[in-house]
């Protein structure tokens, strides 16, 4: 193990027992929903919030965006329908649903105005819990870093989104679609599994930030 190469980790805040955690000095927040109700949590990003997810896609996980209010906007520049490259939503509009596969990102879209949006899973059930550990892990521990002024570690984050075989996109111009998906996760495992975790001993979860499913 080669730990001793890595950057120090910020002091963890110990979230794990709140249904919202609150980010960006409380500008920001995802309150988790319990089981049944369609909804794995509901997020608020203000504008220009360093919350809004990079460009990435889910390998097998379908999921499905509500926005509540706000306005927002959905990009998957690979997706086979120009329409549906980039959409934006306002509050009260239809759900938009993201295939797995494709790489997408969603942000505010306001200069003025929070996005709050609802985060869903299509199937309900498929993965909730895994995701749900996830947001849990890799929001705190960006929040952490922005807290004490460090550099969020790439490798920590790769592992992170190793746990939901979401990897961060690596588009490469000029070759298919299926040659960046499978260079994305290829990138994902090396730098998160077997550096990240093997190597320089990241975890892919942490007590602070996620201790089991809620209400257990």
């Amino acid at each position: 193990m080669l730990s001793f190469m890595r950057g120090s980790n910020p002091p963890r805040r110990n979230t794990a027992s709140q249904a919202r955690i609150y980010y960006e000095d409380g500008k920001s927040w995802q309150e988790f929903s319990p089981p049944g109700i369609g909804v794995l949590c509901t997020a608020q990003h203000p504008p220009g919030s360093m919350f809004n997810p990079p460009l990435h896609l889910h390998l097998f996980q379908t999921e499905r965006f509500r926005c509540v209010s706000g306005t927002g906007v959905w990009y998957q520049p690979t997706h086979p329908e120009e329409s549906k490259r980039k959409v934006v939503m306002r509050g009260g509009d239809p759900h938009i649903t993201l295939q797995a596969g494709l790489f997408h990102k969603f942000e505010n879209a306001s200069q003025d105005e929070d996005l709050v949006v609802d985060i869903g899973l299509d199937p309900e059930s498929q993965d909730a819990e895994m995701e749900h550990r996830f947001f849990r892990n890799f929001f705190g521990y960006l929040e952490d870093c922005r807290v004490q002024g460090t550099e969020p570690s790439l490798f920590q984050l790769e592992l992170f989104l190793w746990t939901v075989d979401g990897p961060l996109a690596i588009p490469v111009p000029g070759i298919p679609n299926w040659v960046n998906w499978w260079i994305s996760r290829g990138f994902m495992v090396v730098l998160g599994k077997w550096i990240g975790e093997s190597l320089l001993g990241y975890r892919a979860s942490y007590p602070e930030y996620y201790s089991g499913p809620m209400g257990k």
